[in-house]
């Protein structure tokens, strides 16, 4: 296996990390919205904390790195190609908006979560004090900007119009995520099947 082979190894598996640990951040976030139960909330915020840590940094690094070894290896322009632009402007974005409000939003969960379990209950302003309204935002932006990540380098998109559709649609998305998720998780709370 040559040096571009691993590359593209590299970036694939930076890729697999990257979307699993977004994916399960999301389900374990899910949890934590539906129930009613501290220590089903605790934990659900102690698997986002892991699973953001454990999988998805490594796998944004190992995206970047290979990423950027692959432009310098295949001699591309950084702005030549829409959807190479497209690509590292909204890694970049997710990058930063990820280690700041994203991070700022689990931990803060987190610490939620212990003082809720401490005192043995969950309460309404327990569970709106750990999420903050751009914090939802942005958690219920990562997939559909990954998705738009992936369509660019997948598909190559060679002009602005198809770059920018792509990523009306992932605002769209996560707009509606952000609006229907919560709403339809409380809804269920009282639900036997909420735990």
């Amino acid at each position: 296996m040559g040096y571009y082979e691993l590359l593209r190894f590299a970036h694939i598996i930076g890729f697999m990390l990257l979307g699993g640990g977004l994916l399960a951040v999301f389900i374990s976030e899910l949890r934590a919205y539906r129930t009613e139960d501290v220590h089903v909330f605790a934990e659900a915020a102690w698997y986002t904390a892991t699973f953001y840590d454990g999988l998805v940094v490594p796998g944004a690094l190992l995206v970047g790195l290979s990423g950027l070894l692959l432009v310098f290896e295949l001699a591309l322009g950084f702005f030549d190609q829409p959807w190479l632009t497209a690509m590292w402007a909204l890694f970049l974005f997710e990058l930063i908006e990820g280690n700041t409000v994203t991070r700022l939003q689990f931990r803060r969960t987190l610490r939620r979560s212990r003082a809720a379990l401490g005192q043995g209950r969950l309460t309404d302003d327990v569970r709106d004090e750990a999420r903050t309204p751009i914090g939802q935002i942005a958690h219920f932006l990562d997939l559909p900007l990954l998705a738009v990540i992936v369509y660019c380098g997948a598909v190559r998109p060679d002009s602005w119009l198809q770059v920018l559709v792509a990523l009306l649609a992932a605002l769209v998305a996560a707009a509606v995520l952000s609006l229907v998720v919560p709403r339809l998780s409380g809804a269920r709370r009282g639900s036997p099947d909420h735990r």
